[in-house]
């Protein structure tokens, strides 16, 4: 599951005044970057154990804005440099995948409270959008424009004509093409005319925020997605509802109830999503919408057809900068009950070591579930 955004960050805000010349916007501009070294470990129950170590390197480059224009650009670098044949094949989709790509871009335009980006772009909606999961980032291709001229309310366009996914499939880095990903069955679309998004988030309401948003994968399917929080002192309440229909089959859809409460440093949270029985549901392209309740950190599969699945967490902040969570999901559909236990911990690391960041994951299966996985992520940005 991944938490969407329904703005990007406009980067011309490096400097509220703007530059007072284009030699300025660039010499004014700012270099930033992370390296990261993920490893994942599968522990299979029928077949041979799988491992992989990938390390990255992002380098940005943000330029001050100039007469309301910005440039921005990101260059991904990875390698999997002690990746055995047998892992290679297993992790071809995600993580094995080395070499170089201009994942970012972009053009981008200020004009009162309208930002508009045309290129590639890291863009984030509910029902379309790129994940940072993997040390390759997906990325789109295409037009984006955000808009909060209404009150309380953000309004975000986008037209994607090109995707790149983490990984060719074949050990380098993912390109742009017309190939879109899903987190969902079939997986991958061709999209020859592109996708169409609209998403709106409003918060005129206090302590309710309401979500809209709509997808049309030109020729492929349609997914509409529509949330509600609603939040009161340490309690909140959510439900969510997904509805997709690809073309030439039977209409997909998915129901979820989400609460959370907090008690100081514990967080509690229980969720449910139930599926309709014709079809999976398509939450949308790139593995970034994926935002089902009963989501795990790494086998769930919360979108398929007549599935009833709830999911109990619990995270204790040990201090600012430390975390230590647990969780347990069960999966009931036609034919199969599967459950997931996980452990997770987070550390920050402050002083001489700031931005510096590793989280450590391990999920087990029980029931019909029968592998583990161990995720390793340490992630420094400069």
């Amino acid at each position: 599951m991944n938490k969407f955004s329904l703005a990007i960050v406009p980067f011309f805000a490096i400097s509220s005044l703007g530059a007072s010349s284009l030699k300025d916007a660039i010499i004014n501009g700012k270099v930033s970057g992370a390296f990261q070294s993920y490893y994942f470990s599968r522990y299979k129950d029928s077949k041979k154990d799988n491992d992989i170590l990938t390390l990255g390197l992002d380098i940005s480059y943000m330029s001050a804005s100039y007469k309301g224009f910005g440039v921005k650009t990101t260059v991904q670098t990875a390698t999997s440099p002690w990746v055995d044949e047998h892992s290679k094949i297993a992790r071809k989709n995600n993580m094995w995948g080395s070499g170089a790509q201009l994942s970012e871009a972009y053009l981008s335009y200020s004009f009162l409270k309208t930002i508009a980006n045309i290129g590639r772009i890291y863009f984030s909606s509910p029902v379309m959008g790129a994940s940072a999961s993997r040390i390759n980032k997906e990325s789109f291709e295409g037009i984006s424009i955000i808009n909060s001229d209404i009150s309380d309310t953000i309004v975000t366009l986008g037209f994607m004509n090109k995707f790149q996914a983490r990984t060719d499939e074949n050990g380098k880095i993912g390109k742009f093409r017309k190939t879109f990903k899903s987190a969902a069955s079939p997986w991958v679309f061709r999209l020859d005319n592109g996708a169409y998004t609209l998403a709106l988030k409003n918060k005129s309401i206090e302590n309710l925020t309401l979500v809209a948003a709509y997808l049309d994968a030109v020729d492929a399917f349609k997914t509409a997605y529509f949330q509600v929080d609603y939040k009161i002192s340490n309690y909140t309440i959510s439900s969510q509802y997904y509805s997709s229909k690809e073309e030439g089959k039977d209409r997909g859809y998915l129901l979820g109830f989400q609460g959370k409460v907090s008690f100081g440093a514990l967080d509690l949270i229980a969720a449910f999503t139930s599926t309709g029985k014709d079809a999976d549901v398509i939450p949308g392209l790139g593995n970034g919408a994926d935002l089902a309740y009963t989501w795990s950190e790494v086998f769930a599969y919360q979108y398929e057809k007549d599935q009833n699945a709830y999911k109990l967490t619990a995270k204790y902040n040990i201090n600012p900068n430390l975390y230590l969570g647990t969780s347990y999901l069960d999966e009931n559909g036609a034919g199969y009950n599967r459950a997931y236990t996980a452990i997770k911990s987070g550390y920050n690391f402050a002083g001489k070591l700031k931005g510096l960041n590793i989280v450590a994951a391990y999920e087990m299966g029980s029931k019909d579930a029968k592998d583990d996985e161990l995720r390793i992520r340490l992630n420094y940005k400069f």
